[in-house]
């Protein structure tokens, strides 16, 4: 124990390639939605690319722009070369240091339901969805502001969108942010998505579910060892059996600890407290304290909150093969007193596993997630893990889902993928009250009532037939069994996507 100091602070005082400090020029997040982000993953996955922050979404543009800047594409096939040159186009910073950006976007999505998650897609949502935007960025030494408004009619059929959805065209902000960076401290404030752990799963506390929200988030210490507070305000909520809602708000803040390029890991926890008791509640310090213990100080002096904990690793034992887990815990009995205490538990883990092959033309990743009954389900309805009723994690809960991905580059430009995934759904729901105690020995651990078992296989394909067009598809056919939680009810149908996007970029320094 004694020589753990001295290696965590040689960790943040580390320089050259691994300690990847922030540049002078912050540059813009690669939004985890952006049509290049599935290259990057590959590549990634492939081990053609060092991952610039292994347990974090979205990466920098120009951490990605600086690793790919040190790959070497004589000795990849032409195909990865040639994606490896297109990302490099595509996400290098601008020259200058002061320089503005201005990216018109205009397509159409052709699907046969309105829902992101193609897993669990919604019923009775097919059609074609007009689509375009724009995205005004600065960048400035140490600072970058950024804003991206854009219209898409499926939000309007889409069941997780609670904005608008009664006008012609459906429409938001899908980032809109400030972001300053030094090189042991970082603020942002503004709404963007993102996941905290394995690009190949949604994130147990964090995760992109929710569409993009406004928050405040710092970090402290280098990228290598730094701590992390995230803070904002949720959408109000009533108390179970009253229709008067009241302020709800978020902290969550984890330790990230890098000790070199093969090995990552964090510990974090997560905090939604509310207004009860007819006590007024804002923002609390005991909550925005990054050094705090949340699990602590709710019983020491802060009134309640619905606290969550979880830890996640990475490891690259040899080549490209990563393996990585992540537990979350929420409500976990040690005491064996009274009918509370046989509560079953709250709690979910992602198992996974991922590499390349034919050097890196082929990318692959097997994933194990379970996520019990009870799980972000609390006795107060305010304190409810969401964000619009969509979860700030997981948006679902008492189920188990297992796939398998492959990822190739046949040609330049192409990038082709198969899937599998089995899905056992269960009819438990973090949004239903909470189980009286003395129903908890009648109240299954996970899969409550009638499972819903869901077989999924499909095909996509990605095609850049030259900068600035992008078009997309991808065809699923879904085995369902016991549909909608109706025992012997067959769903069986066809899920597939069609999209078409044009871009055209502008960008020159600043004219003071």
């Amino acid at each position: 124990m004694r020589a753990l100091l001295p290696a965590l602070l040689s960790l943040a005082t580390a320089s050259g390639p691994l300690a990847a400090q922030t540049p002078a020029t912050n540059g813009r997040f690669l939004s985890v939605g952006d049509a290049a982000a599935p290259w990057v993953e590959h590549l990634i996955r492939a081990g053609v690319l060092r991952d610039p922050d292994p347990l974090t979404r979205p990466l920098r543009r120009a951490d990605v722009a600086r690793a790919l800047a040190n790959v070497d594409t004589t000795a990849l096939a032409t195909p990865l070369a040639a994606a490896v040159r297109a990302l490099l186009a595509e996400l290098a910073p601008p020259a200058d240091s002061e320089a503005w950006h201005v990216e018109a976007r205009a397509g159409a999505l052709a699907a046969s339901d309105a829902r992101r998650d193609p897993v669990r897609p919604a019923a009775d949502s097919s059609g074609v969805f007009p689509q375009g935007g724009l995205v005004l960025a600065l960048d400035l030494p140490r600072l970058t502001l950024v804003t991206a408004p854009f219209f898409d009619n499926r939000l309007k059929y889409d069941p997780d969108y609670r904005g608008k959805k009664d006008r012609v065209t459906a429409g938001r902000l899908g980032e809109a942010y400030l972001d300053a960076s030094w090189r042991y401290v970082a603020a942002f404030f503004g709404s963007i998505d993102r996941n905290w752990g394995s690009p190949d799963a949604d994130g147990l506390l964090l995760s992109a579910n929710p569409y993009s929200f406004d928050h405040l988030a710092l970090r402290f210490g280098p990228p290598r060892l730094r701590l992390e507070l995230l803070a904002a305000q949720l959408d109000p909520l009533p108390l179970w059996g009253t229709t008067q809602p009241v302020n709800r708000y978020l902290a969550m803040h984890r330790l990230v600890v890098q000790p070199s390029e093969r090995l990552a890991f964090s510990l974090a926890e997560s905090a939604v407290y509310a207004q009860t008791g007819g006590i007024p509640r804002s923002f609390e310090l005991w909550y925005l304290n990054p050094l705090n213990v949340f699990l602590v100080s709710q019983y020491d002096g802060a009134t309640t909150a619905n606290v969550l904990l979880a830890a996640d690793a990475l490891w690259r034992p040899r080549g490209s093969l990563r393996l990585y887990g992540q537990l979350y815990l929420d409500d976990f009995q040690v005491d064996d007193r009274s009918a509370s205490d046989q509560e079953p538990p709250g709690y979910g883990y992602t198992l996974s596993a991922s590499g390349g092959a034919r050097g890196g033309l082929v990318s692959w990743s097997l994933l194990y997630t379970r996520v019990t009954n009870l799980a972000y389900r609390t006795p107060a309805n305010e304190e409810q893990y969401s964000f619009r009723t969509v979860g700030l994690g997981r948006n679902y809960a008492d189920y188990d889902q297992a796939t398998a991905r492959l990822t190739v580059t046949p040609v330049p430009r192409v990038l082709a993928g198969l899937e599998v995934t089995a899905l056992r759904q269960g009819q438990g729901d973090f949004r239903l009250q909470y189980p009286a105690d003395s129903l908890f020995p009648q109240t299954p651990t996970i899969f409550d009532g009638v499972v819903e078992r869901t077989l999924r296989l499909a095909a996509s394909a990605r095609w850049n037939p030259r900068p600035g067009v992008q078009l997309a598809a991808e065809l699923g056919r879904h085995d369902v069994r016991n549909a909608a939680h109706v025992s012997g009810a067959a769903g069986d149908r066809w899920v597939w996507r069609l999209q078409a996007v044009v871009r055209r970029r502008w960008g020159g320094a600043v004219p003071w």
